[in-house]
């Protein structure tokens, strides 16, 4: 699949990168491995689609991105085969995450729309003379990178190219190698609808390679990125030679609290809904499961019950409940992990064991204790549930909060104060009472504490984050 970086179409005269489907192992397509000199030239086509995508009134780039909006929507199934061949995401999944960035990319034209400025009156505080008028108006922040995990690309394509977009930025995406064609199939549409092609260009290529330099470029304003916290410490650091803004939502190991008083029934579907979703590969996913000793047992033999019944295999499939994971070395990686937590003393109930390509068995790990890697920053990207069991809130509150990480949580409990007052106490940017952690909605205020990021992504706030704002000082004009 060619790519366009200044105007031009990329790929035949470049290497090629094999897009692999993990379910089968067929090769679906190929991208190019993009040289640091068309890297270059990406950055300067950038700054230049800055000045024609950013000088347009806001009515006229909505009008833009509504007209994506009916191309896309009429390219839905076309590119929900795409993503779940090349992600290994079942096609049911692949279809709602098509569903939710159409509500997106909508509510940033309108959340944009009416993202006004502000006036300061005269005389409003010493120096500010009563004859002066002071008024704000926002601006695009620039030149931004834009960095796409392999788990999400088309939901984060819109949270994160759509809104910069809206708010008359230009970008260049990086997007994930395993799984780009999702992604510059959503490019060409953004062209189609009549998006400058210097305003927004796609760089494919090893992560190492285009992330490190563009992300270090002297021409970039602004960085935004999902993946790893370590990825996301080395763009922190290359950032800082230019003081470059940097936008980070990185690792969790969300804790799922189970107090004595929870419904049980919820709580064990809630876990399924918040563990098994993209076979775990979620970042906010429920990772690790605290349960009070006197449900402990019942807990278990119910998620096993629910697990063992869900019918895993091929993705589009429309049956199929849960897909593979991305790769086969991200399966393998899995595994390597469920072995480390049983010699660290876990007991394996159901699952540990990848099969075909890239699966991984529903893993039930129970007799988990505080002190292993797992009930701290060991983040396991599958469907594994290690069971810890905790004897009080107070300890709950210990185990939660021990982990480097800090994304979301869950607690239940049928008395809803106790639990908020938990979640007050939790250091999480999210909480969800009687729910599983992974929840986000289009105009959540999402992002994490401590190494599970930096800003907040979402609707409600993403635009104020993207723009800047400018003062206009009119001195003594009446």
């Amino acid at each position: 699949m060619l790519i366009n970086i200044n105007g031009k179409d990329i790929g035949k005269e470049l290497p090629a990168i094999n897009v692999i489907n993990p379910f089968n192992g067929e090769c679906i397509d190929t991208v190019p491995d993009v040289p640091v000199e068309l890297m270059d030239e990406a950055v300067k086509a950038a700054q230049e689609g800055l000045k024609i995508w950013g000088g347009l009134s806001q009515a006229n780039r909505n009008a833009v991105i509504y007209k994506y909006i009916q191309l896309y929507e009429s390219r839905r199934h076309e590119i929900s085969e795409l993503l779940a061949a090349e992600t290994g995401k079942t096609l049911r999944e692949a279809e709602d995450e098509i569903d939710v960035c159409t509500k997106v990319t909508r509510g940033y034209c309108e959340m944009a729309a009416h993202l006004y400025g502000n006036c300061i009156p005269g005389g409003s505080t010493n120096g500010n003379e009563e004859k002066d008028i002071i008024f704000t108006r926002r601006e695009p922040l620039g030149v931004m990178v834009i960095i796409i995990p392999f788990n999400y690309p088309v939901d984060l394509y819109s949270q994160k190219v759509m809104s910069a977009l809206v708010a008359g930025n230009s970008v260049i995406i990086k997007p994930p190698s395993y799984n780009p064609l999702a992604i510059i199939r959503m490019t060409q549409i953004l062209y189609e609808a009549g998006v400058p092609k210097c305003a927004v260009q796609v760089v494919t290529g090893k992560g190492r390679v285009v992330g490190n330099y563009l992300c270090g470029h002297h021409g970039i304003n602004a960085i935004s990125m999902t993946g790893s916290t370590e990825v996301g410490i080395s763009i922190y650091k290359k950032a800082a030679d230019n003081l470059t803004r940097v936008f980070l939502e990185l690792g969790g190991n969300d804790s799922f609290i189970v107090l004595e008083d929870a419904d049980l029934e919820l709580a064990v579907n809630e876990a399924v809904g918040s563990r098994m979703g993209n076979a775990g590969q979620i970042c906010c996913a429920s990772k690790r499961f605290l349960i009070h000793e006197t449900l402990k047992d019942e807990f278990v033999k119910k998620l096993k019950e629910k697990i063992n019944g869900m019918k895993i295999g091929d993705p589009m499939d429309p049956q199929t409940q849960v897909g593979c994971l991305i790769s086969e070395d991200a399966a393998e990686q899995v595994e390597k992990q469920v072995e480390h937590c049983i010699a660290q003393g876990a007991i394996c109930v159901t699952g540990g064991k990848r099969f075909g390509r890239a699966f991984f068995e529903p893993t039930i790990l129970d007799c988990v204790t505080a002190e292993m890697d797992v009930a701290k920053d060991m983040e396991i990207f599958g469907p594994v549930f290690p069971i810890i069991t905790i004897h009080s809130e107070e300890e709950a509150i210990e185990i939660a909060n021990q982990s480097c990480y800090g994304l979301s949580g869950a607690i239940f409990s049928r008395n809803v104060g106790r639990a908020i007052s938990i979640a007050s106490r939790l250091e999480t940017a999210g909480n969800v009472i009687n729910g599983g952690s992974a929840y986000r909605i289009p105009d959540l205020a999402f992002g994490g504490y401590k190494k599970s990021g930096i800003g907040r992504e979402g609707i409600s706030r993403t635009l104020e984050e993207l723009t800047q704002e400018k003062n206009y000082i009119l001195k003594g004009v009446f």
